[in-house]
């Protein structure tokens, strides 16, 4: 839900840019012309498998301010609070995901600063940011081309509790795109390049292996007989290996029910298309505890549905992977009520098979503003 707020002047003064010795007027305008969204999330995560019985506990504070500068201009400002405890230990970040001028002009878009990083080379769950400038220009009803360069980009998530998972990030990345439509078919086209980059492992130590990389994606979408059909292929290169992920997923409803059914398959290097690193990809197939962008040479397939019952929407979700020496499933229930058009949760127990044994269980509650 997008409104109008009144924001504190020191709030209003961030977010604006003002100096302390702005006219009161000014001040007012700023605090109308201010809007704020985001959401607060808390989810229980408890592992009945795991050798202690671990519970993990996160709490995720997204709050977004975009204010009118003039009529071309908006600045933007983006704050993610994130904490979680496991184990007894907690952790926790409070970050600037986004500081930006998005300016329009001559038809095209231009976002300066810091900003969420565009691309399906990047994280899609929007902690992932970049330093640099985004540029999107419709030429006409069925073609945008778009075009970025970014000097640093951060990703990874934003908390950790593992040395392993820790931020990732890369150095000046090109990305160029053509998104548009012809006949029935919509399609993306995205080019990136990354002159210098690198893994960060821990606190103190990199690997390099991100240096002069290549990332291509070619994303179809089209409606066949009623059935949504995606085509989706993604692939990173290097000096040392070619890692990628091809996906064809059909959805679509029948009566009350929803459906999707989903084939992946990974390259003999693997399936991580992510500059940043990060198995939170669009191109990714994943659930809980199996993710294709983690395995290589390996093809998964996907089967889900979902209804409304009474109040709540149930859904029931099973993947399985394979390659020369895996052969895993996990299923997943998920039962989710919301109580108003703002305020929801669910409820979601998972289930491994195969080479793999676990048991776990997710509660989570949601409120979006």
């Amino acid at each position: 839900m997008k409104k109008m707020i009144k924001l504190s002047l020191v709030a209003a003064v961030a977010v604006a840019g003002l100096t302390t010795t702005s006219s009161a007027a000014n001040l007012t305008d700023a605090v109308k012309n201010t809007q704020l969204n985001g959401y607060v999330r808390y989810r229980l995560h408890a592992d009945h498998e795991g050798t202690q019985g671990d519970t993990t506990e996160e709490t995720k504070a997204v709050m977004k301010f975009t204010s009118k500068v003039n009529n071309a201009v908006k600045a933007n400002v983006k704050l993610v609070s994130n904490a979680v405890t496991k184990s007894g230990q907690t952790s926790a970040d409070t970050a600037v995901t986004e500081g930006n001028f998005v300016i329009s002009a001559a038809g095209a878009t231009v976002i300066a600063g810091l900003q969420t990083s565009q691309s399906p080379f990047f994280a899609n769950n929007g902690d992932t940011r970049s330093h640099g400038v985004t540029v999107i220009k419709p030429l006409n009803k069925s073609l945008t081309l778009a075009g970025a360069y970014y000097t640093t980009t951060v990703g990874g998530g934003l908390t950790t509790l593992n040395a392993a998972d820790s931020k990732a990030f890369t150095n000046n990345v090109t990305a160029l795109a053509a998104i548009g439509k012809v006949s029935s078919v919509n399609y993306a086209l995205w080019y990136a390049s990354v002159e210098d980059g690198a893994d960060v492992t821990d606190e103190t130590t990199l690997s390099t292996g991100l240096v002069d990389a290549s990332a291509t994606s070619i994303e179809l979408n089209t409606k066949i007989a009623g059935v949504n059909v995606q085509l989706m292929n993604t692939v990173v290169t290097n000096a040392d290996v070619d890692t990628g992920l091809t996906k064809l997923v059909a959805s679509g409803k029948a009566g009350k029910v929803s459906y999707v059914a989903a084939y992946a398959a990974t390259e003999k290097d693997g399936g991580m298309v992510t500059l940043d690193q990060d198995d939170d990809a669009k191109s990714d197939l994943a659930m809980g505890n199996h993710a294709m962008s983690q395995l290589a040479d390996t093809t998964g397939i996907l089967l889900g549905a979902s209804m409304p019952v009474g109040p709540v929407t149930v859904s029931v979700n099973h993947l399985m992977v394979d390659n020369d020496t895996l052969d895993g499933s996990e299923t997943d229930v998920k039962v989710a009520y919301k109580m108003s058009k703002n305020f929801g949760g669910y409820v979601r127990i998972a289930q491994d098979g195969g080479d793999l044994t676990s048991d776990n269980t997710r509660i989570e509650v949601k409120y979006t503003f």
